[in-house]
């Protein structure tokens, strides 16, 4: 994983809250397993990402999964961050 692709990441992670956190772990719940899905945590929500990434659902060159995923959950500000970020479009 490329540390720019980290960097995003974890920038998008902070501002995230716990319902943000509960609705994307929903949404995205039948793209990664149970165990990743159920934890909430910062280490849940990044092992989440990882598992997304590894799925190549979300690389340095696309985040549109994730950006319809925010928006579909309503938490527009995440969404704006990632059209927003010129590493990526």
């Amino acid at each position: 994983m490329d540390n720019d692709l980290c960097a995003v990441i974890l920038k998008l992670e902070t501002r995230l809250g716990y319902d943000d956190r509960v609705r994307l772990h929903f949404f995205v719940g039948n793209h990664v397993p149970r165990s990743i899905r159920e934890d909430l945590s910062l280490a849940g929500t990044l092992r989440l990402m990882e598992s997304l990434i590894d799925q190549d659902k979300i690389s340095e060159e696309d985040f549109t999964f994730l950006t319809n995923a925010f928006d579909k959950i309503q938490c527009t500000d995440a969404a704006k961050l990632l059209r927003g970020n010129s590493l990526f479009f």
